[in-house]
């Protein structure tokens, strides 16, 4: 059990740098600022973070019945590395803090969209 939380809190890690290269690429081209592709990479995000989700899920060999937990060991420490990386580090993200919180509008629909596709996914295995 504890290899495979570990192995989830590395995954965690890989996904929030792997979001956090997004925002960098992004936000300098406007595209999480508004408008059709705002609106494209938020309607992308939910088929490519539900397919992260279950590759992780079998990367682990989680039960096929509990995606949840696989779910929410990831978002939280991407959040948790967010948090601390927003405030100490923004320029990871970006060099205008005027627009970070456009990345983090998209970083928290990710994870909202995430844990509500497993969320349904888990609930759809218990019926």
């Amino acid at each position: 059990m504890m290899n495979r939380q570990l192995a989830l809190v590395v995954m965690g890690a890989v996904t929030w740098f792997f979001a956090a290269m997004i925002i960098r690429f992004t936000l300098p081209l406007g595209w999480l600022g508004g408008g059709p592709i705002t609106l494209a990479l938020f309607a992308i995000t939910v088929p490519f973070g539900a397919l992260m989700i279950e590759g992780a899920h079998r990367m682990v060999r989680g039960d096929p019945a509990r995606v949840m937990n696989t779910a929410v060991v990831i978002c939280l420490v991407g959040l948790l590395m967010d948090g601390i990386a927003f405030v100490w580090a923004s320029a990871l993200y970006t060099g205008d803090r005027a627009v970070l919180w456009q990345g983090g509008a998209w970083l928290l629909w990710t994870v909202g969209a995430i844990l509500a596709y497993a969320t349904i996914r888990d609930a759809r295995r218990a019926t």
